[in-house]
């Protein structure tokens, strides 16, 4: 649909053209000129992903990827950082020193929370919480429950 809409724009926008420089002179071409504009839908946006970390699952070290300890993993999911329980997350960065970012968060099924994040690199971060410190780092795409691909995939 958007294709078609872009194709008769620019189709306009053709016949436009050659009707105003089909007169001869500069009075037929002003006579004639008019502004034409065609209205397009928005086109979605994706959401921006808010810190330089990959989607998906960390998990403490020795947490097992496939069964993940509630309290030692989370799932950034391009806007927030989401636990098992939680949905609909979107964090927004209050303040950041190099590669600290302190923000707050809110989720549709718990109310707002602040907590800062390190991130050390794309799969690694340290997350810092009402005074609870943990080191995070990314599983592998097949290794992560269904729940987690749900949270992903905006199910």
């Amino acid at each position: 649909m958007l294709h078609l809409l872009r194709s008769v724009s620019v189709l306009a926008l053709c016949c436009l053209l050659a009707c105003s420089s089909s007169g001869e002179g500069s009075e037929a071409e002003s006579s004639g000129a008019r502004t034409v504009t065609i209205d397009q839908p928005n086109e979605a946006k994706e959401v921006e992903n808010t810190l330089a970390l990959e989607p998906g699952l960390y998990v403490i070290d020795g947490s097992e990827c496939d069964d993940p300890v509630a309290t030692g993993s989370r799932v950034w999911t391009g806007r927030g950082l989401e636990a098992s329980s939680t949905t609909n997350c979107t964090f927004e960065v209050t303040s950041h020193e190099g590669m600290v970012y302190h923000g707050r968060q809110s989720c549709d099924n718990s109310g707002t929370t602040e907590f800062s994040v390190e991130v050390l690199e794309p799969g690694s971060f340290v997350l810092t919480e009402a005074g609870e410190t943990m080191h995070l780092t990314l599983c592998p795409d097949g290794e992560v429950p269904e729940w987690v691909r749900d949270k992903l995939s905006g199910k």
